[in-house]
């Protein structure tokens, strides 16, 4: 290990440690989403094999019923060349010698043709049932595979959020020597919810849903009736299980966050609370969108997450306004309620309650979220502010800077 020179600080020591974790951090985020794509490819690969599988089926069908046609055909005029030849045989004195050589190898022809259509029936036939035993096969690994897709998929994007929040904190921790001990808490207590919910919810189906496959298995050959019926029961666990995978990846971070922005992903939230039956926002957006640096617009989103679970919970009201302001110097986001609102001048001895782990006072005062959206704010320099009273609501403030203006770019 190199010493320090003269001169040195350990901070300087420290700096290329840190930016060979975030290179690592980096890095492993890039290959978390190479792996979701290649996860997806195999998916499309199984889908497209299924769909080749069919088509080649249902030629295979065609074909068997026109030999079916072709060999009905020639038996009956095996039939009639068989009656013909009876009466050639047996009437020396109308018919020749030729004549009736000539029926026989008329005969032998069609028996010969016959044969071997009857040969092309029974490959056809065992072919079409080898297509229809590989389809039922395809179909069974392309259900699999949507599921673990969606669950694998899901996992994959809980562990790139985690690390990226792992990177940002290291970026974060640059500048902030101190994280609160209440945010540390907070994440712990959301990480747990998170594996509670994927534990007890998307595993526990998933068990049920390989469980039933096997049950589907074994059905299929001894009553393909009941093994349907299984089969559309299976369908129905599937969605729901993917209803339950979406909604926990929307928790852990909504996928319009990334793909469009903070003012999207907020609207996205607001439509899902209010399908969910929790609040019903009136949402209004003002001003030309620009985005902010990653990690300031995740901080901002759990801001306006908070302020609409604490209206959900403590405000005794189901009704919001969510207002959206983008202007060239900061972006202003506020969520109002006509509830009860509540004192937000917190006491030395709540404070205490709270840090003791008493979250259950606080929150029925909503004062732990109010402190968890403070330090969120005060983690990527924005200004947060609420305004309340008993009986007269509460009103959440933020004012984010942008910190890149009459700077020519934003950063994404």
């Amino acid at each position: 290990m190199k010493a320090l020179a003269a001169g040195d600080t350990v901070g300087e020591a420290n700096e290329p440690d840190q930016v060979s974790l975030r290179h690592i951090l980096n890095n492993t985020i890039h290959t978390i989403e190479e792996n979701k794509s290649q996860i997806f490819d195999i998916y499309e690969t199984t889908r497209e094999e299924v769909d080749t599988s069919r088509r080649n089926l249902e030629m295979v069908k065609r074909q068997v019923q026109e030999t079916i046609d072709h060999v009905d055909a020639l038996a009956d005029q095996e039939k009639r060349e068989k009656m013909h030849l009876a009466q050639v045989s047996s009437n020396f004195s109308m018919y020749s010698e030729e004549d009736i050589k000539a029926s026989y190898e008329s005969v032998a022809n069609i028996q010969v043709a016959l044969a071997l259509e009857r040969d092309k029936e029974k490959h056809l036939r065992e072919l079409r049932d080898k297509l229809e035993l590989r389809l039922r096969h395809l179909n069974g690994i392309l259900k699999r595979a949507e599921h673990l897709t969606m669950a694998v998929g899901s996992v994959l994007s809980y562990l790139s959020s985690q690390i990226g929040g792992v990177v940002w904190q290291i970026e974060a921790a640059q500048k902030e020597k101190f994280v609160g001990a209440r945010i540390i808490k907070a994440q712990e207590d959301e990480r747990y919810r998170i594996s509670r919910e994927l534990h007890d919810g998307v595993a526990q189906d998933l068990a049920n849903l390989i469980f039933q496959t096997s049950i589907c298995e074994k059905l299929v050959d001894r009553d393909p009736e009941e093994a349907k019926y299984n089969i559309q029961s299976l369908r129905q666990g599937i969605r729901e299980c993917i209803s339950g995978v979406r909604q926990i990846i929307f928790d852990m971070r909504p996928m319009a966050l990334d793909d469009q922005g903070l003012a999207p992903a907020i609207h996205q939230l607001c439509g899902n609370m209010a399908d969910r039956g929790l609040v019903a926002s009136d949402y209004d957006l003002d001003g030309e969108e620009y985005a902010l640096p990653k990690h300031v617009e995740i901080a901002a989103f759990r801001i306006v997450q908070e302020a609409l679970n604490n209206v959900a919970h403590h405000s005794g009201v189901r009704k919001a306004k969510v207002r959206v302001k983008f202007t060239p110097s900061a972006i202003h986001i506020s969520v109002e309620d006509k509830g009860k609102g509540f004192d937000p001048n917190v006491t030395l001895e709540e404070k205490n309650m709270m840090e003791r782990g008493m979250e259950e006072e606080g929150d029925q005062t909503g004062h732990f979220g109010v402190m968890s959206m403070k330090e969120r704010a005060k983690l990527i320099g924005a200004e947060l502010q609420v305004v309340s009273a008993i009986g007269k609501g509460t009103k959440v403030l933020l004012r984010i800077p942008n910190r890149m203006a009459g700077q020519g770019t934003n950063v994404g």
